[in-house]
Formats: structure tokens, C-alpha cells, sequence
């Protein structure tokens, strides 16, 4: 299956959600992307608010996964105690006998009702739990299925209503007998009634807090899904003034219905956000990957990209920890202008090139120099002329040969301490793709990286191939036309 894809990459340009996942490689990977972007505040925002979703959907499904990981525990103790007692009983059966004789004639309603009670509780919860998972609530391949179980929705299944309450039963019998005293029983009735109001999802946090005592291991609960969800709607639903990232554009219906079923129904469960995940996907998939692979799979020079968060003007109170520190060192700006005008500097000193050239031809023509000795003009053409085809057409040859491309933003000189995971890992990204700096001429070193996409490397070296037979046509026609006219001394 690897190789497959890896075939494929070799034919065609990636899909967005190819780059969402991180399958793709430089220079249209995730962080490129999310870079590109960035000079887009409200275009951003909706990748941040796609990132986030996937990391809930994350989150269900290792909540999901803990479900099942306890299935397991479950069924291996089952066992190990079935093999336990199965030894005991054949090799220590008298003594046995006589030791349950002796304490059930010192206690006889004492220890076998508690032991019955811890068995009846266990044998419950592993066949609620078992339940679960044979009706499909606990594979995310049905979706469906397990919003329903996240919700605690179980009037549509019978046979899981009645081990719930099965469960219930036991659970406040086996409170009520190991407690004792006037006042633990009234704090085991409190918690009889909240175990007997308790939802599936409740029950379930119960089963799994016990077991993570046990394990002394933390697992995943429904209250950090719901605390989850909550934060999602606060940066991205609840209103500009409160978040800068709040999403602008939003059907006010389908916001608002998002809001309430994590507000005031106290749902998480991954469909909740389903129609804002679709939105989301499609406005990043038709608005802003088209224009993203224009710039980096056609192009291997670029402008440095404006990012907002860098702005003055910005409003430093809704700035983040790591622009405020960006800001302050200005490691974003390069200071060479042939790395941050790319473009207008390449064009710039082509004109001059051509100017140097023009001016050195007419000189040698109205000296009435020899035709051999007026083909020298061939090297300020041919110079002029590829720094002016390369800065319209966006591509430079040299890189093309190379399989190098610019970055979008100016790679940091130092490790800030403060920046995020995607700073870090731009910087570890240059440190990876070392790339020579004799190509680093006219472009500023820091920003050049190498290309990893196979199908891109081939798009820009035939790219690259058109603009040097632009360029040696037009130097060949600018040489040619000032060999060989008349020469005329003024």
C-alpha cells in the first residue's frame, strides 16, 4: 500500500486532504500550507478550527480505545481467576473446605455475601462492557453507533437498557453492604441516587476510573471530551470580541445549533460538529488549496509572504505568547531584499543587466568595432535576460536543476524557547535540507530548502527548461541584432 502511494505521488499533485493528514512531503506539506495561509487571518482560522476538530475526533477515539483496552483487562483477570481458583481447588481442596467451614460458622452472613457482591458487580461490568462492544458501540468504522453511546443514548437497545440497569442494582447493593454506620449509609444513599440517575457514558467513567486505580494508569473521560468541545466553542463559535479566531462567514443556524448541543445539551461526540467540519474542509478545499498549489508546485521563487501576526498594528492584547515573542526579535524579516522582494529584485537588476548591455552595444556600434568583438554584448543579455524571464515566470532554471525551492517565510536564525511546534519544526525542516550556498546567490541561504515531492521536482524542471530557451532565444535575438548591423562612428 506504501508503495502504491509513493507511485502516485510520482503522477499527480496532492490532494488537500492528503496535506491535512501530513502524507505529503515538502513543499506542499502540512506546515507549508499552514504558512501559506498565515497572511490570511480568517482563512487561517478555519485550518486551526480543522486541526482542533481532528484532535477531538483523536480524543473520542482513545476514549474509545481505553473502552476496549478494559474489555480486555476485564477478560484476561476473568481468566487468570478462573486458572487461579481452578488450582487452588484441586491442590488444597480439604484445607479449603475446612477453612470456609470455620468462617462460615464464625461469620455466616459476612464474608461469601461480599464476595458474591464483588462477583456479581465484576460479572456485570464485563458483560455491559462486552455488550458494547458487540453492538458496534465502540468501533469508530459506524460512526453512528458510537455518537449514540457517547450521547448515552440506549432506549433504541434494549438488552444494553437492562444490563445498565443490572449494573445500577449491583452497584448500589454492593455500596449499601460494604458501608456501615448511620452516616455511611446516608453517603451510600447520595450515592445511590447519583449511580442510579447515572447515564451509560457516567457508568462507563465509573468502570474505567476503578480500573485506572488499579492499573495506576490515568484514561481518557467524558468530562475532558465535554471540556474539549467547550474550548472549541469558545475560540471558534462563541463571538469576535471574546476570540481572535473566531470564524467569520458561519451560518448563523448552524453555529448556533453547534452551540447548544455543547452548552446546554452537554454533548461531544464527534457529529456535533460534523456540518462545521464539512464547511470548514470545503472552504480550505475550493477558496484556499488552489491558490496554495499555484504558488509553491509552479514556483520555486517567491516573495516572503506578509504574516499578520507580525503586523504593528496588530492587536497586541489578542496576541499569542509566541508572535508577541516573534515580534520583539523580528527573526521573521530576512534582511537581504533579493530574499524578501524576490521578484521586483530579480526584475530590477535584470533591466540593469539589459541597460549595461544596450549601453555597451550602441558603444561598440558607433565606435564602428568589429562584428567578432561586438558579440561580448552576448554576456550582459544573457544575464539580464534570465533574471527578468525568471522573475516573471516565477521559476528559477538553476534551482529547477537543483531541485530546490524558496520558503514562503524566512527560516528563524535561533531557536526561540517560546515557539510552538510548528515554528520548531520549520526549523528542523532547514537543518534537515542543507542546501549549498553557492545557489544561495540572489536568494538569501536561509530560505532556500529542497523539494521532496517527486511530481513537483518534475513540473518545475520543465518549467525551468521553457525559460532557459526563452532565454537563450531572446539573448540569441538581442546578441545577433547588435552583431550585426552596420557599425558607424560618429
Amino acid at each position: 500500500m506504501e508503495l502504491d502511494y509513493k507511485k502516485i505521488q510520482t503522477e499527480r499533485l496532492p490532494t488537500l486532504y492528503e496535506v491535512l493528514i501530513q502524507k505529503t512531503k515538502f513543499p506542499v506539506d502540512l506546515w507549508s500550507f499552514y504558512t501559506f495561509l498565515s497572511q490570511f487571518p480568517y482563512a487561517i482560522n478555519y485550518l486551526d478550527f480543522w486541526i482542533d476538530l481532528m484532535a477531538h475526533l483523536r480524543l473520542c477515539k482513545d476514549y474509545i480505545s481505553g473502552i476496549r483496552e478494559s474489555i480486555t483487562y476485564n477478560q484476561n483477570e476473568a481468566r487468570n481467576s478462573r486458572i487461579r481458583h481452578h488450582l487452588q481447588y484441586t491442590s488444597e481442596e480439604s484445607i479449603q473446605h475446612e477453612t470456609q467451614s470455620i468462617q462460615h460458622h464464625d461469620d455466616p452472613e459476612g464474608g461469601d455475601e461480599d464476595d458474591d457482591d464483588d462477583d456479581n458487580i465484576s460479572v456485570t461490568t464485563s458483560v455491559l462492557l462486552n455488550a458494547l462492544l458487540d453492538e458496534g458501540h465502540l468501533d469508530f468504522e459506524n460512526p453512528e453507533r458510537v455518537s449514540q453511546f457517547l450521547q448515552g443514548n440506549t432506549e433504541y437497545s434494549p438488552k444494553l437498557s437492562q444490563l445498565l440497569e443490572d449494573w445500577k442494582r449491583h452497584s448500589i447493593a454492593n455500596n449499601d453492604s460494604n458501608r456501615k454506620g448511620s452516616l455511611n449509609r446516608n453517603n451510600s444513599n447520595v450515592r445511590s441516587r447519583e449511580t442510579n440517575g447515572a447515564a451509560l457514558p457516567d457508568v462507563v467513567d465509573d468502570i474505567l476510573r476503578k480500573q485506572s486505580q488499579q492499573e495506576e494508569r490515568a484514561k481518557i473521560t467524558t468530562k475532558q471530551l465535554l471540556n474539549n468541545a467547550l474550548k472549541i466553542c469558545s475560540i471558534y463559535l462563541q463571538s469576535p470580541e471574546r476570540s481572535e479566531r473566531y470564524l467569520t462567514n458561519l451560518p448563523d443556524d448552524i453555529r448556533l445549533k453547534a452551540l447548544n448541543l455543547v452548552q446546554n445539551e452537554r454533548r461531544h461526540d464527534p457529529q456535533v460538529f460534523e456540518e462545521l467540519k464539512s464547511i470548514a474542509f470545503q472552504f480550505l478545499e475550493m477558496d484556499c488549496f488552489p491558490k496554495f498549489l499555484s504558488t509553491v508546485a509552479l514556483h520555486n521563487i517567491h516573495d516572503e509572504i506578509s504574516d499578520w501576526r507580525f503586523h504593528s498594528n496588530a492587536r497586541s492584547h489578542n496576541l499569542t505568547r509566541v508572535d508577541k515573542s516573534l515580534i520583539k526579535n523580528h527573526d521573521h524579516i530576512s534582511k537581504s531584499p533579493f530574499s524578501t522582494y524576490t521578484l521586483l529584485s530579480r526584475t530590477i537588476f535584470g533591466l540593469l543587466w539589459l541597460g549595461i548591455g544596450f549601453w555597451i552595444g550602441y558603444t561598440l556600434i558607433f565606435l564602428k568595432y568589429d562584428r567578432g568583438i561586438r558579440v561580448v554584448t552576448i554576456v550582459p543579455f544573457a544575464i539580464g535576460n534570465y533574471f527578468i524571464i525568471c522573475g516573471m515566470y516565477r521559476v528559477d532554471i538553476i534551482y529547477s536543476w537543483f531541485g530546490v525551492t524558496q520558503r514562503l517565510l524566512y527560516k528563524h536564525n535561533e531557536k526561540n524557547r517560546d515557539a510552538d511546534r510548528e515554528v520548531q519544526m520549520d526549523e528542523k525542516n532547514g537543518k534537515n535540507h542543507h542546501v549549498s550556498g553557492i545557489l544561495a546567490l540572489l536568494g538569501g541561504r536561509s530560505r532556500l530548502i529542497r523539494i521532496e515531492h517527486p511530481f513537483i521536482k518534475n513540473i518545475l524542471m520543465k518549467r525551468g527548461l521553457w525559460c532557459l530557451f526563452l532565454v537563450l532565444l531572446s539573448t540569441g535575438i538581442f546578441t545577433v541584432i547588435f552583431s550585426c548591423v552596420p557599425g558607424y562612428r560618429i
